[in-house]
């Protein structure tokens, strides 16, 4: 019985061991591939946006979006051959692992928006929230858990915001209201604040905390 005790002992402290090493991992590398994804999320957004707006040829610029996959996946690989090398641990693999499976999930749900007309941008929200949320309680990091429910929560805009367009869109153009194509398109805003939210803050605040950890 004892035996046993020690054990179970030993196993949570090997877990805790895990997690506390993969938290630090984080702190220390994480906060670039965010700033990565989230910088680079955000100015295809705003490019997308006044694109929209401004040039005719809409379809066009929405070949724009697939800059996000295309300078994120290059810069994930670079920053990959640069960052330190240490053998994964189980947690490490679990967290590769859910993202692995939400952007497998991601491509689905792309091809539904374009066969569908899902609304992607509500979907990779809370799709991206989802992964940020339960790669915080993985490692048991407050910072990527608060970012990923804050977005989750914000994602409900984008229904909310569609429901009134459906509601009102037509009496504001009747009513000759001038900026009502910028209202429409605001959502792309919207998906870029919330990645503000979700990717660039928690990235400063990681690689902030990483050169702390350094200078230590």
């Amino acid at each position: 019985m004892e035996k046993r005790h020690l054990d179970e002992h030993r196993s949570l402290e090997i877990i805790s061991t895990m997690i506390a090493d993969t938290s630090a991992h984080i702190d220390r590398t994480s906060g670039k591939y965010f700033l990565l994804w989230g910088y680079t999320t955000v100015i295809v957004s705003l490019f997308e946006y006044f694109a929209q707006l401004y040039i005719g040829n809409i379809e066009l610029a929405l070949w724009a979006w697939f800059l996000i996959p295309v300078v994120g996946g290059i810069g994930t690989i670079v920053l990959n051959r640069r960052s330190e090398q240490r053998p994964k641990s189980y947690v490490d693999r679990s967290i590769s692992s859910v993202w692995r499976v939400l952007g497998f999930s991601w491509g689905l749900m792309f091809v539904a928006a374009l066969v569908y007309g899902a609304n992607i941008l509500f979907l990779t929200v809370v799709l991206m929230g989802m992964g940020t949320v339960i790669s915080g309680k993985i490692c048991q990091h407050k910072i990527l858990t608060a970012a990923g429910k804050a977005a989750i929560c914000l994602s409900l805009i984008f229904p909310a915001q569609r429901l009134l367009l459906r509601e009102y869109g037509t009496a504001l153009r009747d009513s000759g209201f001038e900026h009502i194509e910028a209202l429409i398109y605001s959502e792309i805003v919207i998906f870029a604040l919330i990645f503000i939210v979700m990717m660039v803050i928690p990235g400063h605040i990681l690689m902030k905390r990483a050169k702390e950890q350094r200078n230590a």
